[in-house]
């Protein structure tokens, strides 16, 4: 028997032998079993001294903190200041600051392995990469690269040792994963751990104790705040109902585990850089699920993407097995292969899996309702404590499971990444035929510069035709049928051989093959879509000139006007660029019919900026668009007249003034926060350009002569905007307003008074017969399934666009859009309004046939006039998760041009 004592209380514990045995000692001995709830006797008073060890030596989460885990919710400088403790009192632990969060939140990573491999750190990192053909910066090794059993003296040692890297908290406010670090980063460092130095001789684990600091502190601060002396376990008290928008995503609601692939906050972006340059072979986020689930770990649920390799599946059985164990011990409730599958890439499992890793999500039962203690379904009490245990313990045995393995995960890694891995070839072959993807340029070379920045975060390689002329048998995306293209000098192309061909074939996939319909989350996503750029599948292996890393954040150089210039013309794909020129005060036009001008044809919304109107520059007026325009990739066409070859004259009244528009939008509650970061975010970081935010009921409220455009998110907004209100909203827009609506709020305005958007019946009812022979023949177990036809989990259709509108330029004949619209509204716009964009066929992913039925030859994106104003309507969302490049522009268009 041992003395423990554990924030003033003393238990006596038996300790029992081996690290199997031990797994309920260990949690006794963290303070992790479940403990009296959080008094005012057990936190220290103001002003009070917590007793602590002495400073030399290395202290337990409770020692450092003063407090026990689970007795109270750890702001992130605490965590990160513990982090801090260990790494300066262990030679076990380094710590690598490697950014910071919107917010200003610091983000770090911590290393934790012996000292002799600390000591290494390079050499391994080097070592890993070179099994994978890449280079120490993370990108491709040019002219054939050499693997580590071949590389320079001193590599082959560094064969044995693992990486597993361990991300917490990337859901704000399912927290207590960063709870859990403190215990598991504790007993990884400390010599007097019974299993763990073992361990480390062989495997070096990477933490990222908090992916999203900004969310943790928004749900830790509230909780805090709004928690008595005591925890309340009802379910409805307030503790258990965190206030709009929650604390799950980041400062622009964005939510992290959906973003990856796609890389658009800060924090993933810095978090990328560094995992590129490691690429673990087993990658762990820890999530939070329902208060009355139980845990939950690998293996995952199908489907999994084909690309997956079957020792990665027969790797997560491995890994549950040994989790598994320990829970068994505690008589703990979990569950496996149910629910949370592989597919979609953006997660923090699938990611890493199509980087080589074993990724893997682990689900404790609690998030941001739990708070420290909750009542179950069951009648049970759900604590902090108890919550902390489960993660704690699949932390410990991922890193026991990677030691006892590190050399088949090490082999494995290499034959993901060298195409020897058994089941490769044959899933190659089952999916894209493609040997390359070819991408135009000349249409926007904007986009396309675009997708190159994504590419390179992403280190997917690719170059320019070697060989410009040569003809190749291709598939073309636009239209799906096989032919020759001829690849232009501007194509870039894509080569599917490369280290990170698993990676690239899952974005580049036209079609993704869906194995089981029954999924998470959205079921395509395909980067040449979502930029709106021609794409071709190549069957053919191209010649191909490498293009050197970061070679697409290369500013362009400044083209000066020559003498005498009237007027520039800049395309305008990037509305950033736009934005720039109206914060700069310049007064800019865009023409609504298409002109000739010296041998170039210039398209209805090419951005036109005139002397006139712009005498305040002077002579620096050149020298500023040539500055702004290097800066976001465009290039002006110059004039020395305002008299044109073809069509109207820069005088004319189809060359529009653009008017700096004052918008404003609700921010709060009924919007769904998903929509108001997405378009604050826009606004705020992709365009820099300003817009006011307003407490909703304020806004309902205002004179909103104040304004000219007021955008409304998704929402149903009918609890602010009542009959009255709604009345002065369209008073407002008559007078010359501009209303830009997206997704339910849009639903919201169909059949009201006034506007011209109209439900549409289109799906015959079924006959009596036909319904009672469904009802006799279907099955309770296949419930989950049968619904699965009206649902849409997120697929991408074509959509004809009406060019000749405002809201369509700069967008061809067609284009595509991501649609998650199921068997709900479907809507078209009557009278005088212009429907847009119409949804056509589906090009990729999967929907429910009666969902893709109703939605079929209905509008995505519209416009009507009213009055002296306009209203654009969003059905689909054409910012979704900032990913969807090309409604960047469609935006711009509805915000600057439509109504002007």
């Amino acid at each position: 028997m041992i003395q423990l004592t554990l924030t003033g209380r003393t238990h006596p514990i038996q300790r029992p032998s081996g690290w199997h045995g031990m797994a309920a000692w260990m949690l006794l001995a963290a303070g992790l079993v479940a403990s009296p709830v959080v008094s005012a006797q057990d936190l220290p008073q103001a002003g009070q001294d917590v007793p602590q060890a002495g400073t030399g030596e290395l202290r337990s989460p409770a020692d450092f903190l003063g407090y026990g885990l689970g007795d109270r919710f750890t702001r992130h400088e605490q965590v990160l200041a513990y982090a801090e403790h260990v790494a300066a009192h262990s030679d076990r632990v380094d710590m690598e600051p490697y950014g910071k969060s919107y917010e200003g939140r610091d983000l770090v990573l911590v290393y934790v392995s012996t000292p002799d491999n600390l000591a290494r750190r390079e050499a391994i990192r080097e070592a890993n990469l070179r099994r994978a053909g890449l280079a120490p910066d993370g990108m491709t090794l040019l002219g054939g690269a050499a693997r580590v059993e071949s590389a320079s003296s001193g590599a082959g040692e560094q064969r044995g040792v693992a990486i597993v890297w361990l991300s917490y908290n990337v859901h704000g406010n399912e927290s207590v994963s960063s709870e859990a670090s403190m215990q598991t980063l504790y007993d990884l460092a400390r010599t007097t751990h019974p299993e763990s130095g073992s361990w480390l001789e062989n495997t070096l684990v990477i933490m990222d104790p908090m992916i999203n600091p900004d969310g943790r502190d928004r749900y830790v601060n509230w909780y805090n705040r709004t928690v008595g002396m005591q925890a309340d376990a009802t379910p409805g008290a307030i503790e258990h109902n965190e206030p709009w928008p929650g604390g799950r995503t980041n400062h622009y609601y964005f939510d992290l585990n959906r973003d990856w692939s796609w890389m658009t906050q800060t924090e993933t972006r810095q978090r990328m850089a560094r995992y590129r340059r490691w690429l673990p072979q087993i990658h762990v986020d820890f999530h939070e699920q329902g208060v009355d689930s139980p845990y939950y770990f690998a293996p995952a649920a199908e489907p999994y993407h084909p690309v997956i390799t079957d020792w990665q599946r027969a790797f997560q059985q491995t890994i549950g097995r040994n989790h598994a164990s320990y829970f068994d011990a505690n008589g703990w409730l979990y569950f496996t292969r149910q629910v949370f599958d592989l597919y979609y890439p953006g997660y923090g499992d699938t990611f890493p899996i199509y980087n080589g890793a074993i990724g893997m999500t682990y689900e404790q039962g609690g998030s941001g309702r739990a708070g420290l203690a909750i009542e179950t379904a069951e009648g049970d009490t759900l604590r902090l404590s108890n919550r902390i245990a489960g993660h704690y313990t699949t932390g410990m045995s991922t890193v026991e499971v990677a030691s006892k393995h590190a050399r088949e995960l090490i082999e494995q890694f290499s034959a993901f990444f060298d195409g020897t891995s058994p089941s490769a070839a044959s899933r190659r072959e089952q999916g894209d035929p493609a040997r390359a993807w070819l991408i135009r340029g000349e249409e926007n070379l904007e986009a396309q510069r675009a997708l190159m920045r994504h590419l390179d975060g992403l280190g997917i390689r690719y170059g320019r035709p070697a060989r410009a002329g040569a003809r190749m048998e291709a598939v073309a995306w636009r239209t799906g049928a096989t032919t020759r293209v001829t690849p232009h000098e501007d194509d870039i192309i894509v080569p599917s051989a490369q280290p990170r061909s698993v990676l690239a074939r899952v974005l580049f996939e036209r079609t993704s093959p869906l194995p089981d319909s029954l999924t998470y989350d959205i079921t395509a996503w395909a980067l040449p879509y979502a930029y709106d750029l021609d794409a071709f599948s190549l069957l053919e292996d191209p010649a191909i000139e490498l293009t050197p890393s970061g070679a697409s954040s290369m500013t362009p150089r400044e083209a000066m006007a020559p003498g005498g210039t009237y007027a520039w013309f800049f395309e305008g794909d990037d509305p950033a660029f736009l934005a720039a020129l109206l914060k700069q005060g310049i007064r800019v036009r865009y023409n609504t019919e298409p002109i000739t001008q010296g041998g170039d044809v210039f398209p209805r919304g090419t951005l036109i900026v005139t002397r006139r109107g712009n005498e305040q520059f002077g002579d620096g007026l050149g020298v500023l668009l040539s500055k702004i325009g290097a800066a976001h990739g465009e290039t002006a066409a110059f004039s020395p007249t305002g008299m044109v070859d073809a069509g109207p004259d820069l005088g004319s009244g189809d060359v529009r003034h653009i008017a700096a528009p004052r918008i404003v939008m609700p921010h709060g509650s009924p919007a769904s926060s998903a929509s108001v970061g997405q378009l604050w975010h826009y606004f705020d970081e992709v365009i820099g350009y300003p817009i006011t935010r307003m407490e909703p009921e304020d806004l309902a409220r205002a004179d909103l002569s104040d304004w000219d455009v007021v955008v409304l998110p998704s929402g149903n907004w009918s609890s602010v905007w009542n009959e009255e209100r709604l009345g002065a909203l369209s008073d407002w827009v008559r007078s010359g307003g501009r209303l830009v609506v997206f997704g339910s709020a849009a639903s919201w305005l169909a059949g009201k008074e006034g506007f011209a958007l109209k439900d549409i019946e289109k799906a015959d009812v079924p006959a009596d017969s036909v319904r009672a022979e469904e009802a006799r023949t279907k099955r309770y177990a296949e419930r989950e399934r049968d619904g699965l036809t009206t649902d849409n989990p997120g697929a991408i259709f074509e959509v004809a666009v009406d060019g000749t509108h405002p809201l369509g330029y700069g967008f061809g004949a067609s284009s595509w859009m991501l649609s998650r619209r199921g068997a709900g509204h479907a809507v078209m716009l009557d009278g005088s309004a212009w429907n847009v964009g119409v949804l056509g066929r589906r090009v990729s992913g999967h929907t429910g046939y009666e969902a893709e039925d109703r939605i079929d030859g209905t509008l995505s994106f519209g416009a009507e006039s009213m009055g002296r104003g306009s209203v654009v309507y969003f059905m689909d969302d054409p910012l979704y998760r900032a990913f969807w490049y090309s409604g960047r522009r469609l935006v711009a268009n509805a915000v600057f041009l439509v109504g002007q």
